[in-house]
């Protein structure tokens, strides 16, 4: 039926346009006995209706004159090669189908050889794939926020002091006057990084410790997340109307509440005190933020009133289109200004972070290069595959032979075996996948806490996509060499091969190169797993500056009902003597801040140099401890005393001064050319508080074995000062036996004296310690695994080169035996060819590993990228691994019968 147009019919067309549309259709007719049968209708059709449409369109206009019609004959001949191309796309498509049932049937008729293929692969594909959803997910997706890249984190830093200040807090006042002033932020919001109460227990639940922390009005609006149920908090309730409410995240509302959408409106005990819950927030923000609930954080107060009180941390959201270089010029001006106006502010401004980059930490560089290392994995295993290939490409001359004979082109030979290799390709993606996502539910169960951003790693559409396209590169990456080598063979060339397996020298030496190759990428990724090996060595070799062996620690969190320090210390001296009469305990002891956790700091200045402590950037870190601290974690005294019962009544807050202990690196450097004991130093505890030194103990990693040892002021819980109330406490047990069984009996003297206090986060100290290598354990761990990987692939490379060498070489070997050669003699000449081999991938390894190791540099503690050490353990495990390759082909080589060999030829 021919097409009409929607308000004029062909009739109403002038004679000439008619005309034109005949001769026209006439020719598409004639193009069209081109088309296949089964498409020539369609085909058809749309031609016409085109022709239709450009005539009437013209003759409409009044424009259909003689040009115009020879354009038209010259459109409608064009159909002639569309016709063309698609009879031709047909045949191919037949040709492809046909080529696919011929490489499955040739897979199939050699199960052992595809099997080995695939798995191969499979393996190299997996992890590949697995290391890419890691990344993907951390590095690469959006953070889960709207419009994530405008997210920026705000910290205080000193103007003039190095990288170990430039991630402080910012005080109250000074957050509100940036708010206000700026002109760069869309919205900029605040959050304590502290904040932990007692939530009481519901319907017979236990009381649990929650972290809750305090956060200006604007926070969850600026990061673009709203409530589930409920609302969040009114700018009104910053002004202390409302200090009773609370936000609930969506995990703690699951698990404590059982989701129950009533508890809006409810009233909860935190501390003992009542607090109303006025929403659920959104699971989103649990991504990145461990906060359990949320409480309005007050200005105005007298608390908060201070610039000297740091205490906030910012994240702001950029207004569109401005840059984070803006927004540091804008509040670097802000920044002078307040300084002018407040000597508090003299040396102080904000560093802006991109927040993606607070959220993914120090593992980027880690996880990309694990990444490109599992990538060496898989080139090495496509070069063991190619060898295979070419093996088989050798052992199937006979056939190449016949289809070349019969009048098979270059590229069709290319074709068939390159769909061959992919088919293996793509069975190898299919489990590859399966191997990724087992990889990856590995990774979930070991890289709690090591890995940000875990709960979204996950086998997605993008991991998919990416494995199978990965499949599809390796099915070329292995099989371009081998098919292109087979088709090179002339037809003389072929037929003379019929009935023969034997290969010319060029399929050796591609396979030559192949394993050198593998030789000098195994090297490399042994040289990267040696050096994090050993640097791991060194960290867990560091001088702790304490015993971690049989001490076990919690957290103690008390009511705000103990108002008073009088209170406070009779808790912890009630407590802790309970604790010691306990069987097995030998020492017990309370501090606000144990080893390899990190913990507060404040500013300091040397007695009579108060005005240099911002511009010098003094900050110390300070732990509050109760008497024996010190002997229970086995703190080595360096000088004088260790803080005692002696010092309950050597000072006070109010007095404005007190005993303190310093450790050995902050004595050294502040007083290099005399004794620490005796001297003065003053903290900034919101007022100044004059410390004398009684005592110099030994240094101890506060955040982690491979970061030195930090500054660190230890103040008597007898003298506590400042915001350092007593409250929140971890106790300290060293025990006679095993640790961790202490934990019931301790809970159990805690529920004696106070049965709402939880006894949260215990742990042995050798898990805290085991927790503080964590990282560079999976790091190492994980390189070391895929670097014996690679040495497994690269031996097997090696001995499937020499074994095809032997094959290939057995009439000569035959020859050499029967003239009289002895079998050493056989055996040496295999054996150079295999170390000669080896020789080359080594040097070449070498110098790139030279090269890569550099990136390196910043994850390795105490050892450098060229240790000498490593270098040479790797390089000899690498050569015995190959020299164990080698002998079992060269010992064949000497068993070779001469009589058997030459018949054979």
């Amino acid at each position: 039926m021919m097409p009409r147009h929607r308000h004029q019919s062909d009739a109403s067309w002038s004679a000439f346009a008619r005309q034109t549309f005949g001769q026209g259709l006439w020719l598409v007719r004639f193009a069209s006995m081109l088309v296949p049968a089964c498409q020539r209708d369609e085909w058809m059709a749309e031609w016409a209706a085109e022709l239709f449409h450009r005539i009437d369109a013209l003759d409409v206009a009044g424009l259909l004159d003689w040009p115009a019609r020879w354009n038209v004959f010259v459109r409608c001949a064009g159909a002639l090669a569309h016709a063309l191309s698609v009879r031709f796309a047909d045949s191919r498509q037949n040709m492809l189908i046909q080529d696919i049932q011929y490489a499955v049937r040739t897979n199939l008729r050699r199960p052992a050889f595809s099997l080995v293929v695939i798995a191969t692969l499979a393996l190299g594909i997996g992890a590949t794939s697995a290391m890419f959803s890691i990344v993907d997910a951390i590095l690469i997706r959006p953070l889960p926020y709207e419009r994530s890249s405008e997210l920026v984190s705000v910290y205080g830093a000193i103007a003039t002091a190095g990288a170990a200040t430039d991630r402080t807090y910012i005080s109250p006042p000074d957050y509100l006057d940036y708010r206000e002033q700026s002109s760069a932020f869309a919205a900029f919001a605040a959050r304590t990084a502290f904040g932990t109460a007692v939530l009481a227990g519901q319907h017979g639940d236990a009381p649990e410790r929650v972290s809750i922390p305090f956060v200006s009005a604007n926070f969850f609006s600026t990061l673009g997340v709203k409530p589930i149920i409920g609302r969040g908090f009114l700018p009104s309730e910053e002004d202390g109307n409302g200090h009773d409410v609370v936000v609930l995240s969506h995990g703690l509302w699951q698990r404590r509440f059982n989701g129950d959408r009533g508890v809006v409106g409810a009233t909860v005990l935190l501390d003992g005190e009542r607090r109303t819950v006025i929403g659920v927030m959104s699971p989103t923000i649990e991504r990145t933020f461990p906060d359990q609930m949320w409480r309005p954080f007050i200005f105005h107060i007298e608390e908060s009133s201070h610039r000297r009180a740091h205490m906030l941390r910012g994240i702001a959201r950029l207004k569109p289109g401005v840059s984070i270089e803006q927004a540091r010029a804008n509040v670097d001006g802000i920044a002078h200004r307040l300084a002018a106006i407040y000597p508090e502010d003299a040396s102080w401004h904000l560093a802006l972070v991109p927040y993606r980059d607070i959220v993914v930490g120090n593992v980027g560089p880690a996880l990309l290069l694990l990444l490109g290392a599992v990538a060496l994995v898989l080139l090495i295993a496509c070069g063991n595959v190619a060898s295979l290939m070419l093996a088989r490409a050798t052992t199937r001359e006979s056939e190449l032979a016949v289809r070349v004979a019969l009048g098979a082109s270059r590229t069709q030979i290319v074709w068939q075996l390159l769909t061959e290799t992919l088919l293996l390709g793509v069975a190898a993606g299919a489990v590859g996948l399966a191997i990724a996502a087992l990889f990856v539910r590995v990774v979930h169960a070991v890289a709690g806490g090591i890995l940000p951003r875990l709960s979204e790693v996950g086998i997605n559409a993008n991991a998919v996509f990416f494995t199978f396209a990965l499949s599809l590169v390796t099915g070329l990456v292995f099989g371009i060499a081998p098919a292109v080598l087979a088709s090179r063979q002339s037809l003389a060339g072929a037929m003379r091969s019929l009935g023969r397996t034997s290969a010319g020298g060029r399929h050796l030496r591609v396979r030559d190169v192949l394993v050198v190759a593998q030789v000098a990428l195994s090297l490399v990724l042994l040289l990267g797993a040696g050096l994090m090996l050993r640097s791991l060595w060194m960290v867990e070799h560091v001088e702790l500056g304490f015993e971690p062996r049989h001490v076990m620690t919690g957290q103690v969190t008390l009511p705000r009902t103990y108002q008073t320090r009088v209170d406070v210390e009779r808790f912890w001296d009630t407590f802790l003597a309970r604790v010691r009469a306990r069987p097995g305990v030998q020492l017990a002891a309370g501090a606000t801040a144990l080893p390899l956790r990190g913990g507060s700091d404040t500013r300091y200045h040397l007695d009579g140099h108060a005005s240099d402590a911002d511009a010098d950037g003094l900050l110390a870190q300070i732990d509050i401890v109760t008497d024996d601290y010190f002997s229970a974690l086995r703190i080595p005294l360096v000088a004088g005393r260790v803080l005692g019962p002696v010092d309950r009544a050597g000072g006070s807050e109010e007095a404005g001064h007190g005993s303190i202990a310093i450790n050995r690196s902050m004595a050294a450097r502040l007083f290099p050319n005399g004794n620490a004991v005796g001297k003065r130093i003053v903290l900034d505890f919101g007022q100044p508080f004059s410390g004398e030194i009684v005592g110099v103990v030994a240094d101890v990693h506060t955040f982690g074995q491979d970061v030195g040892a930090p500054d660190i002021v230890y103040v008597s819980s007898h003298q506590v000062a400042g915001n350092f109330d007593g409250r929140i406490m971890n106790l300290v047990v060293r025990t006679k036996g095993d640790a961790a069984v202490l934990a019931a009996p301790i809970r159990a003297a805690l529920t004696e004296l106070e049965r709402t206090v939880p006894f949260s986060d215990v742990a042995t100290m050798e898990r805290l310690l085991g927790d503080s290598t964590a990282g560079t354990w999976f790091r190492a761990r994980l390189l070391a695994g895929f670097a014996l990987v690679a040495l497994i692939l690269a031996a097997i490379g090696l001995y499937g080169v020499l074994a095809y060498a032997v094959t290939q070489r057995t009439r000569e070997i035959g020859v050499r035996i029967a003239l009289g050669a002895r079998r050493g003699a056989v055996m040496q000449l295999i054996l150079v060819r295999g170390l000669t081999l080896v020789g080359a991938g080594l040097v070449l390894g070498v110098g790139a590993g030279l090269l890569t190791t550099r990136l390196l540099d910043r994850m390795l503690f105490g050892v450098s990228t060229t240790d000498p050490a490593v270098f040479a353990a790797v390089i000899g495990v690498l050569a015995l691994t190959a020299l164990a390759a080698c002998l079992l082909p060269a010992w064949r080589a000497t068993r070779v019968d001469p009589i058997t060999a030459l018949r054979a030829e």
